[in-house]
């Protein structure tokens, strides 16, 4: 497995898509109605059970979670700061280049109750884009001075680790490691929720919010001639994510070991990977090295699930309205039931997808 995983690195390819775009809507409930038993009389009436739908998986979810405003929490993936906690509960999780050629992820979380979520780090300001997208409260450990003017310009809810002691902890045992107090930093649903309370934040998602995914129970990719049953993308020279499909689900490595929850022991897995192609380049003057990534405007992709992919393409007309995902024929995307990783990549980014047999 792991040799596997390095000659991918070897060997990555350059993958590009030119594709159109069209509008799609998301549903948010179904109903069904259930066979009667034998002990139910036919002539009586069975009344419908409401089936609430998370609009971020596609999964059977209460009312309450349904309509629950999600936290987008920023989560460092530093090799010093896995493996993380909480993680396995995000149900979307970005990854993207911060300064340094480190990934940080945001993490999506929406029905989950995860009691310690981190090394929870600082915002940059197209985190914020990750987080307008759902409505979310913006969970982050301090920020970049452009990361500071976008949360005042967005004006979003958010929680800052900076000022907020009730709602973030060091963890003592890494604190008392040598040069891991930056990665100690964490939070948890429970805090999250009475912090949102306690600054009266709206708890429920803003009327009218489409976050744009429709889910088929078995979707199709166009390019599925064969699984795709490794994937590899290097985000940096010796920093890559890959992911391995096996029993319908992909599953998540770092640095060619498998990235866990700390808290489950449980490797990271997912139903589906976007590839999501956007203009990334260090910001002039800036002495740290940090970087601008424009997810706003359109640009291409990969679409991966099921054991196939296909090119997509992605559009997000402001940094208010949800980003929208595409077929490359202008199409409705469907995903698969399920979470989604969605990786944010410069165009010139080596991906490789290694079909089986």
């Amino acid at each position: 497995m792991l040799r596997r995983l390095l000659l991918l690195v070897l060997n990555l390819s350059l993958c590009t898509a030119c594709v159109t775009m069209s509008y799609s809507e998301s549903p948010f409930s179904e109903t069904t109605s259930p066979e009667p038993s034998e002990e139910i009389h036919l002539e009586v009436n069975v009344n419908e059970i409401p089936v609430f739908i998370d609009p971020l998986t596609g999964l059977s979810v209460s009312e309450a979670i349904q309509n629950c405003r999600p936290a987008a929490v920023v989560i460092n993936n530093h090799n010093k700061a896995r493996p993380q906690s909480g993680i396995g509960q995000a149900a979307i999780c970005y990854e993207v280049l911060a300064e340094g050629n480190i990934t940080r992820i945001i993490a999506i979380f929406h029905d989950f109750d995860a009691q310690k979520i981190g090394p929870v780090r600082s915002a940059r300001h197209y985190f914020i884009d990750f987080a307008l997208d759902y409505d979310a409260i913006f969970v982050h450990h301090g920020g970049s001075p452009q990361g500071y003017e976008a949360i005042e310009q967005a004006g979003i809810a958010d929680l800052d680790g900076m000022f907020l002691s009730e709602t973030f902890w060091r963890d003592p045992e890494r604190v008392s490691i040598p040069g891991m107090y930056e990665h100690s930093s964490y939070t948890g649903e429970a805090l999250i929720r009475q912090a949102q309370e306690r600054f009266e934040f709206r708890t429920v998602i803003r009327e009218g919010l489409n976050p744009g995914f429709l889910f088929y129970d078995e979707p199709v990719c166009s390019g599925a001639d064969a699984e795709a049953v490794f994937i590899a993308v290097l985000f940096a020279t010796g920093y890559g994510s890959f992911f391995e499909y096996r029993d319908g689900l992909y599953y998540k490595y770092m640095e060619n070991e498998p990235q866990i929850d700390a808290e489950t022991g449980e490797q990271l897995s997912v139903s589906n990977i976007i590839i999501q192609y956007a203009p990334i380049s260090v910001i002039p003057g800036d002495t740290n090295g940090r970087r601008d990534v424009n997810v706003v405007g359109e640009g291409s992709g990969i679409f991966i699930t099921n054991g196939g992919s296909t090119s997509i393409m992605w559009k997000k007309e402001s940094h208010e309205t949800p980003t929208r995902w595409y077929k490359a024929d202008g199409g409705d995307l469907y995903f698969s039931r399920g979470k989604t990783w969605i990786c944010v990549v410069s165009p010139d980014t080596a991906v490789s997808i290694e079909k089986g047999e």
